[in-house]
């Protein structure tokens, strides 16, 4: 078994680091976080370094990464914000989709944009009465023949409102067939006659920014159906396993990035004549964290292998995806305890990681859903 990275993935998560120190450092995503910022720059400079193309295979023009380098970078873009890092990964996820179960129109209408990062691609499966048990969506298409008529609504869609986003969207084409049938997946430009993009308030994740779509007799041409017609569910569940594994590590890399600055901020103040991170009462909890960070970077990159080694991994996807997502959850709470009255300050990036941290347990699947395919995959829930 072996735990260290090669030299080349070393290189790599030394360039990542340096990228952020240089373009993104916290304090930086935390201004773009306050002014609703979208940093279009740092994203043109993700694609210069090839990272967008990395996930896909080197004889369709890719960089033929594999997941664990891909976790790699997602954890280094982390150390900036978690949004940053779902700027990158929210990317490629949908954009995999595409290449394994497009046409071959599709693949190369696409493929350029998709290697390059031009699409802000923003997947639209959640609904006001379909969200952890998303087989429930009752947005409907009508097939038209040449095209579909899409009516509806959707929620918690991540991205919608950037310039050029294109939206992923799940939609109901059978609405006689059981629930997990009938669905298909459809490419909606955000601009779109009939498309309707509101900004959902939310305390934290700005830079993408978070929104409620609606459909109203929106025309989408058939030739962007992706896959099979009322086949969208396999589509939908296809790539949540890559999905969960490397936002796991993207996890990681914000709670290591969190847990940092609480420990320097523990050898500079002083109390009772001595660094506050000599008392036992704030050494002692930092030292636990540090263990349940290194044991949620070994979920994550243990899923990793198990996705490139082409084994079933939903079971420890989930495992990586709950304990990375709790673990940084407890580090912004312990960063806010350790920071008190610092850390209180909304001037404080703390502050700005207490906010963000929230929604980790929620988006992507929540804890609770990823404690039911655990409990699932050891015989508990049978459902």
């Amino acid at each position: 078994m072996q735990f260290a990275l090669t030299e080349e993935q070393t290189v790599l998560q030394q360039t990542a680091s340096a990228f952020v120190d240089r373009y993104c450092p916290a304090a930086l995503a935390k201004t773009w976080d306050e002014t609703n910022h979208f940093p279009a720059d740092l994203w043109q400079r993700m694609a210069d370094l090839g990272w967008f193309s990395l996930p896909y295979p080197l004889d369709w023009g890719g960089g033929g990464g594999s997941p664990l380098e891909i976790c790699i970078i997602a954890e280094a873009l982390a150390h900036s914000s978690l949004d940053v890092a779902m700027a990158y990964v929210g990317t490629f996820i949908p954009g995999l989709v595409i290449y394994r179960h497009g046409t071959d129109e599709q693949r190369e209408r696409f493929k350029p944009g998709l290697l390059e990062g031009a699409y802000r691609i923003a997947v639209a499966i959640s609904e006001p009465d379909a969200g952890s048990d998303a087989a429930a969506l009752r947005c409907s298409a009508v097939d038209a023949g040449d095209r579909f008529i899409v009516n509806g609504q959707k929620a918690w869609c991540t991205g919608a409102g950037l310039p050029g986003a294109l939206i992923a969207a799940y939609v109901r084409t059978d609405p006689d067939a059981p629930k997990h049938r009938g669905i298909s997946l459809l490419l909606i430009p955000g601009d779109a006659q009939g498309v309707q993009i509101r900004r959902t308030p939310t305390l934290a994740r700005h830079l993408l920014g978070t929104n409620e779509v609606f459909f109203d007799d929106v025309e989408v041409p058939r030739e962007n159906l992706v896959g099979a017609l009322h086949g969208g569910f396999s589509l939908l569940m296809s790539g949540l396993d890559m999905e969960k594994t490397v936002m796991a590590a993207a996890y990681t890399g914000v709670a290591q990035s969190t847990l940092d600055e609480m420990l320097a901020y523990s050898k500079e103040r002083r109390q009772f004549d001595r660094p506050i991170g000599n008392f036992q009462a704030l050494a002692h909890p930092m030292a636990d964290l540090q263990t349940e960070i290194d044991a949620a970077r070994l979920l994550a990159y243990r899923a990793a292998w198990m996705i490139s080694s082409q084994q079933p991994c939903t079971r420890e996807a989930s495992m990586a995806k709950l304990k990375g997502s709790e673990t940084y959850v407890a580090a912004a709470r312990l960063g806010m305890q350790v920071l008190a009255g610092h850390g209180f300050s909304t001037e404080s990036v703390m502050s700005f990681r207490w906010r963000e941290s929230i929604v980790a347990t929620i988006s992507g699947g929540t804890s609770q859903i990823q404690r039911n395919a655990v409990a699932k995959s050891m015989g508990l829930i049978t459902y």
